[in-house]
This record gives C-alpha cells, structure tokens and sequence, in this order.
C-alpha cells in the first residue's frame, strides 16, 4: 500500500514534490556522470543569468517565481562552486548583485549537449502521458494564480462553518 497514492487529492503537493525531486535527482546523476560539477536545482539561475547577466536576489526570485530564500540557498552553493560572484549595489549597499564567473559562463556552454538531450527525453516521457501536462500545469498555474488554494480553503471552511 503506498498511502501517498491512496490519499489521492490530500497528498497531491507532495507527489507534485516528490516528481519535481525524481526528475532533479537523476539530471543531477547525469551531471555526474558526464563529470560536469552542477546540479540541476541551480539551472534556472544559471540560464537566467547567462540571458540578464546581473542580477539581486530579489529580482531572480521574483522572475523565478521561487521563494528568497530558496534563490539564497542555491545561489550560495553556486558561489561555493565558482559559478557566480557577488558584489554590493553601488546604489543600495543592502543589495546584493549576482553574476556569472567565466567558471559559470563555460558551465552553461558545457551543459548545453546534455540540455539538448534533456529536453528531447522530457518530450518523449509527456508524449507518453494520455493528457498534455505543461498545458495542464500551465492551467493549474493560471488558476492558482487567480485564486490561491489558501483562499480557496479558508472559503470553504468559513461557508462549511456557517452551514
């Protein structure tokens, strides 16, 4: 019995999660084994920054839609492996300002054959699906968007409780 499974609509965040980890677990072994230093939780803002090149923390995260503290956590460990540099906002010495380091520039050019192959493989696996799931997520999103599932929650219990 897997009580995630059975639980269907009560555990649907954390089979959402538990996907989202499959898939970065095992780019993150492919990296690996094709001897690249990278993990696959820091591609976005490796790609993000190779397109704006400087960037706050704020703005990633906000362009990312991750939390601050998610785009701290990474961009740290990105910092400890060389990929990008920081430095203070002449303007606002509260700020940080992240960049790629050449290491990080020659990263994305690296990782860029394996991207390729990624991004095909990832075609073939949704093609698999009986129902499109990026429009499906892209849908799941929009609503989100529109209402999230706090208000949606807190709604339905104070209607359950003036019932």
């Amino acid at each position: 019995m897997n009580l995630v499974t059975e639980l269907e609509e009560l555990a649907l965040a954390t089979r959402l999660k538990r996907l989202g980890e499959r898939l970065s677990q095992d780019v993150s072994q492919i990296y690996k084994e094709s001897d690249l230093d990278f993990e696959a939780k820091w591609y976005l803002i490796l790609e993000l920054l190779s397109r704006e090149k400087v960037m706050a923390v704020t703005e990633i995260a906000t362009s990312l839609q991750l939390s601050h503290a998610a785009v701290v956590q990474f961009t740290e460990q990105m910092l400890t492996h060389g990929l990008i540099k920081t430095t203070v906002d002449p303007k606002d010495a509260r700020r940080r300002l992240i960049s790629l380091t050449p290491a990080g520039k020659q990263m994305h050019k690296k990782i860029g054959p394996v991207l390729l192959v990624i991004k095909e493989e990832n075609k073939k696996w949704l093609a698999e699906a009986s129902a499109d799931l990026l429009q499906l997520l892209s849908e799941l999103e929009k609503s989100l968007d529109e209402r999230s599932m706090y208000k949606r929650i807190k709604i339905s219990l104070v209607e359950q409780s003036s019932r």
